[in-house]
């Protein structure tokens, strides 16, 4: 009976062993390591994390469908530099005669001379800064104008002008006369020029099928009379500004 002592006492160790191990694991689970399994259950138990928030790339906006075009309003009325009321005068290109000008309102009338075998009157319409007159034997004048100068052409007995004559004032200017003498009309103008200088033609039956021209007397800027041998002659001033002679 001794001799099995030791070994009795050893099993009965071991067993004790195992019975406090068995013991400990029931009484505290979390010794044990958790298993993947439980992890993966917990994981799935949680709430999600919140993803961060990415800008979605921005999208281009298609362009917009071109609408109808809107009615064009009404252009407004042209402003023009000219005057309504002038008068211009001076020396034709190449310093073969005068022109002068007298513009009233919608209204115009020239006269070109060279003092002797050209001279010719013209009557027509100004608009926005243009002129268009006609006169006797398909003579005809064509200018554009502002407050400063008159600039054109000028056809007469065959003659073209060209010119750009300034704006004058009272005495120079355009003047004309007639008279009746002996049932025979006589037909005077004169241009005068801001220096003084005359320039005129007198045609002593302006009526005929054939009329011819005179140099024109002196004309008095005074007292507006002119004498051509016994006959004086009363001249009027053909003036844009007051509107006389028109």
């Amino acid at each position: 009976m001794r001799r099995n002592t030791p070994l009795i006492t050893l099993l009965t160790g071991a067993a004790l062993g195992v019975v406090l191990l068995v013991a400990n694991m029931l009484a505290d689970p979390s010794g044990k390591p958790v298993s993947y399994s439980a992890a993966a259950a917990a994981a799935t138990s949680a709430p999600p994390a919140a993803t961060p928030a990415t800008s979605a790339p921005a999208t281009e906006t298609a362009p917009a469908a071109p609408s109808s075009p809107a009615p064009a309003a009404p252009s407004p009325t042209a402003v023009t530099t000219a005057p309504v009321k002038a008068t211009y005068a001076g020396r034709v290109g190449g310093g073969g005669g005068s022109v002068a000008v007298s513009i009233h309102g919608s209204q115009a009338i020239a006269y070109v001379c060279n003092g002797s075998t050209v001279e010719a009157w013209f009557k027509g319409t100004a608009a926005n800064g243009v002129l268009i007159m006609t006169g006797k034997n398909h003579s005809h004048f064509s200018a554009i104008y502002d407050f400063g100068k008159v600039t054109g052409d000028v056809l007469a007995h065959g003659t073209d002008y060209s010119f750009s004559v300034p704006v004058v004032t009272k005495p120079s200017g355009l003047y004309r006369a007639t008279a009746v003498v002996r049932g025979a009309t006589i037909k005077a103008g004169w241009i005068v020029l801001s220096d003084g200088t005359q320039v005129g033609s007198l045609e002593p039956a302006s009526d005929s099928s054939a009329p011819s021209a005179n140099e024109a007397p002196v004309l008095d800027v005074t007292t507006g009379t002119a004498r051509a041998g016994d006959l004086v002659l009363h001249a009027v001033p053909v003036d844009g500004v007051t509107g006389s002679g028109f």
